[in-house]
């Protein structure tokens, strides 16, 4: 190889001050430079031109196969001294492979290969400087046996390929490639406490049968790991932005140690990658490589995304609260996609800080593990929920449940603040649970709502649905039907919404509110108790069961009987007050436990009915118990449904009032 064309390694001259006493300059310290370290060149051959066509030797401190000459054609052999640049050339004729048997320890600054493809064997190369060098020629092949120590880390430079084999290199600091490659041929043989940064140029490759574990890894290059595990990770947060490959051979990618690692490159590797602790950011929607299963997120590690990215993978295992407690899957920033079937192996939590997370894939909720999904931002699981546990919303964000495939998990969905939306295709069923709960009864009013993106998203045999103080159910215009409703919270029907109470004959006691011009309607043979005083400005349709008033006061603005069902007073002084009575053709509507003079049922307006007219329809339809049907009257003077008293009782109450008025009168005289 012509002089002109050798990679040499350039030493910056440093400054050495000599000490006072040994030279003065008037009352200044006389500095004067301090040359770089000397470069000797491998030679075994003495002055004859170039190096040996086959340059094997022994390289220590008392072997003489050094020259100072580059061309190695003048000048004396010399001895190795520590800590000089050493350059495996000399001339142009070491074209072949070669071995250099370390003896001992030799102290280096540099290694650079010019010449032929060197393996280094036995012993200790010692980088000696604070930037220690291999630098390897174009299309030329260095391997290292030997054991590499210092304290400053190895970087790798020049286009040619290093190998390290053998003996565990035991320096310590950052593997550095700048360009070229480096390869490892044998297991760990790197400490897995160094870093590994892969620049632009450059490339880290395991050979097959090869494992590694390193501190962590950064730069923009690239990582062939073929059919073999890479483990990085430790304290510190890197980003590596290059291409992390296999040769397509299923290479397994294990992130360790409480740093972040980002990968934001298209990475290709086949493998499963498995998070045992920190947090892996995924900021490329192929940084996972091709899609698999077999992927795990350990409990109080994270798999994390930023940058509107859709992962896709076959599928993952997710367990624990994540790093911090901020989610074993974090939504960092954007919105991103996680198109993955995610099985939970434990307790877990889903944040989305911001921005928002779909999860597409099936959620498989496992059968003794909660589900929290938590933060200011927005989740949505559009695949479906199966098995049978527990599912709470904590947090300021909202999380939907969506898609056209039906849930199934059968454990209960607590809204304990945040917003729950239903928003399933019509029909199709976004809780099938033990129970639901919207408000943890501490909240703000409405601090916690349930709300309902499309109609019929609970299935008929739910469990039931508490709404709390500070809970809201927003049917938003939608219709929905449940069994039980409990709780003292709001139902917000809206101007057309429709709820249906009692779908399987459940019976229900509500103390809350309900909002709206819509309808709710109390159906089956169970029965709707009041725990508070109720105004509904829409309909209330009774299609069977009893609706007990429990001494609380009801008023609505349409009272709609479709079916036979019983209104009762029992509990103490009721009123039920309906702006419009309608009972349909057909039914009866009894009413229980009522009182006279106690007890009162107004309707300002009785579709069909006569106003003081017995005995015939729609009034015959309506009996007060210890009563009979044409006993019932519609009063014009007050427009009270009452029972009317036989003739007799009329006469007896009118004596008994004329008894009493004329006493008054003579007391008073």
């Amino acid at each position: 190889m012509p002089k002109a064309t050798k990679l040499r390694r350039n030493k910056a001259a440093s400054t050495h001050c000599l000490k006072p006493g040994l030279l003065l300059v008037g009352l200044f310290l006389l500095c004067v430079p301090r040359l770089a370290a000397q470069t000797l060149y491998w030679d075994t051959n003495g002055s004859t031109a170039g190096a040996g066509s086959a340059p094997s030797a022994t390289w220590s401190t008392g072997t003489s196969s050094w020259t100072s000459n580059s061309a190695g054609t003048s000048g004396s052999i010399v001895n190795w001294t520590n800590g000089r640049d050493a350059v495996f050339s000399a001339g142009t004729d070491a074209t072949g492979s070669y071995t250099v048997t370390v003896s001992g320890t030799v102290g280096v600054s540099s290694v650079t290969v010019e010449e032929g493809s060197p393996t280094f064997t036995g012993g200790t190369i010692n980088f000696s400087d604070s930037s220690p060098d291999f630098v390897v020629a174009s299309g030329l092949t260095a391997t290292v046996g030997s054991v590499i120590s210092g304290s400053n880390g190895v970087t790798k430079s020049g286009d040619g390929l290093l190998v390290f084999n053998g003996s565990t290199k035991t320096y310590t600091g950052t593997t550095t490639i700048t360009a070229g490659t480096l390869r490892l041929d044998s297991s760990n043989v790197i400490a897995s406490t160094s870093a590994l940064n892969v620049g632009a140029g450059g490339t880290f490759e395991l050979n097959w049968s090869v494992n590694q574990t390193l501190g962590s890894l950064a730069g923009s290059g690239s990582v062939n790991i073929r059919g073999n595990t890479l483990t990085v990770g430790d304290s510190t947060s890197t980003t590596f932005s290059g291409v992390l490959s296999d040769s397509g051979s299923y290479g397994t990618l294990v992130k360790q140690g409480s740093g972040t690692l980002t990968l934001s490159g298209a990475n290709t590797y086949t493998g499963p990658t498995t998070i045992n602790a920190g947090a892996l950011v995924v900021a490329n929607s192929s940084a996972l490589g091709t899609s698999t299963y077999g992927n795990t997120v350990a409990s109080g590690a994270a798999l994390q995304f930023q940058g509107n990215v859709t992962l896709t993978e076959g599928e993952f295992s997710v367990a624990g609260t994540g790093v911090g407690g901020t989610g074993a899957l974090r939504n960092i920033s954007g919105n991103n996609t996680l198109a993955a079937a995610v099985d939970l192996a434990g307790d877990t939590t889903v944040t989305s800080t911001a921005g928002s997370l779909t999860v597409s894939g099936q959620v498989n909720v496992g059968s003794s593990s909660t589900l929290t999904v938590a933060g200011a931002g927005n989740t949505e699981f559009s695949g479906a929920i199966t098995n049978s546990s527990n599912i709470t919303q904590s947090g300021t964000g909202t999380l939907t449940f969506s898609g056209s495939s039906a849930n199934s998990f059968s454990g209960a969905l607590t809204i304990n603040s945040g917003t729950v939306v239903f928003n399933k295709t019509a029909g199709t069923d976004a809780f099938t649970g033990s129970a639901l709960t919207v408000g943890d009864g501490v909240g703000a009013a409405s601090s916690a709502v349930l709300r309902l993106g499309a109609s019929n998203q609970i299935a008929d045999y739910a469990g039931t649905l508490t709404v709390k103080s500070d809970g809201l159910f927003d049917l938003n215009n939608n219709s929905e039907a449940v069994n039980i409703i409990a709780g003292t919270g709001q139902i917000a029907l809206g101007s057309s919404g429709s709820l249906t109470v009692g779908v399987n004959s459940g019976s229900s006691s509500f103390g809350g509110t309900i909002t709206g011009t819509g309808t709710l309607i109390k159906a089956g043979s169970g029965t709707l108790a009041l725990q508070s005083a109720l105004v509904l400005s829409g309909e209330l349709q009774l299609n069977g069961g009893t609706l007990a008033l429990g001494g609380y006061n009801l008023t609505v603005a349409t009272l709609h009987i479709t079916g036979n069902s019983t209104i009762d007073f029992a509990g103490g002084s009721s009123t039920l007050n309906a702006t419009n009575f309608i009972i349909d053709a057909g039914v009866t509507l009894t009413i229980a436990n009522w009182t006279a003079a106690a007890d009162y049922f107004y309707a300002q307006n009785w579709s069909g009915a006569t106003a003081g007219v017995r005995g015939a329809a729609p009034m015959n339809q309506v009996t007060f118990s210890g009563f009979t049907a044409a006993q019932t009257q519609w009063q014009s003077f007050d427009h009270q449904v009452t029972p009317v008293p036989e003739p007799s009782a009329y006469g007896a109450l009118l004596l008994a009032g004329t008894v009493w008025l004329v006493r008054r009168r003579r007391a008073a005289a």
